[in-house]
């Protein structure tokens, strides 16, 4: 098999019309796993397959592979750059194969990515690539015909190499109401550590025997980054609220278990940026 990996100047193009989806059934296509997260041993090899399905029943489709470097913003977006410029990049540890797949409907097919690690790091923690998938298709929206829109999907990396530490930590929780007038909780996780932490568990809110219960999953934080996270709250708040935010980090290579629980994060609820109906208290709560 001859594995090949995409130009830098092609990927880039790419990246230019990215679609941030995991799973993009909007056009008709799906890549699993969505996520890959595996030990890197210098100087070891090793493969992993991505099954890339058609799941439209009716459209045949044609897709073009390639690699690139990525990263979450500050509200876990995923941002992408050309192979190779990020710090954190594996994209030159990987080669893959097929370059190019056509799939009838309902069609899947294999994609093998082969993934060496140098037998010198410069640096332990995560490294990160991701594989994508890309495709031309008439734009079917209002007033677009004739029309063509690139849309991509992808398959993300995590690479950790030893010593790792993934370190999260819950700086702040607060309440407010987003400019549809919607409830929601917002968090700010900080992970201090070189290896990227996944979260799960609960935010709990409570006041005069009342509660309101929010669960929380897969709730990624990067490596040395700062992550605000927004979680609606569809119950009404009881009055004067207490927060608790418990969560256990089930990515932890630190940890024999491979997990660790997360300090308990708990504060009077601070309200911010709305005027807040509160049930048994007071008509609304004035904003700070």
């Amino acid at each position: 098999m001859t594995f090949l990996s995409a130009s830098r100047a092609c990927i880039a193009s790419l990246i230019a019309a990215f679609m941030a989806v995991p799973v993009a059934h909007g056009f008709g296509v799906g890549l699993q796993p969505t996520t890959i997260e595996m030990a890197a041993e210098p100087g070891t090899r090793q493969r992993q397959v991505i099954n890339i399905a058609n799941v439209d029943q009716g459209k045949t489709v044609s897709l073009t592979l390639g690699l690139a470097d990525w990263t979450l913003d500050r509200n876990g977006q995923i941002e992408l750059a050309p192979p190779g410029e990020r710090a954190e990049s594996a994209s030159d540890w990987a080669r893959f194969s097929p370059a190019f797949v056509t799939l009838e409907p309902g069609e899947s097919q294999q994609v093998i990515v082969d993934i060496i690690v140098p037998a010198q790091l410069e640096r332990p923690g995560d490294h990160r690539f991701a594989l994508l998938a890309s495709t031309l298709l008439p734009d079917s929206r209002a007033g677009q015909s004739g029309l063509w829109r690139k849309f991509q999907i992808a398959s993300l990396f995590y690479l950790t190499a030893a010593p790792a530490v993934s370190s999260p930590a819950v700086r702040d929780a607060r309440f407010s109401l987003t400019s549809q007038g919607n409830q929601v909780i917002n968090l700010m996780i900080e992970n201090t550590g070189n290896a990227h932490a996944r979260l799960e568990g609960n935010v709990l809110i409570e006041g005069k025997g009342k509660r309101v219960s929010i669960p929380i999953s897969n709730l990624v934080v990067l490596d040395g980054t700062v992550r605000e996270f927004e979680a609606p709250v569809t119950a009404p708040l009881p009055a004067n609220p207490q927060v608790t935010v418990s969560f256990e980090n089930i990515f932890a290579p630190q940890s024999a278990e491979g997990a660790m629980p997360v300090k308990t994060y708990s504060a009077p609820l601070t309200v911010t940026n709305a005027r807040l109906a509160l049930q048994d208290a007071a008509p609304v709560l004035e904003q700070e």
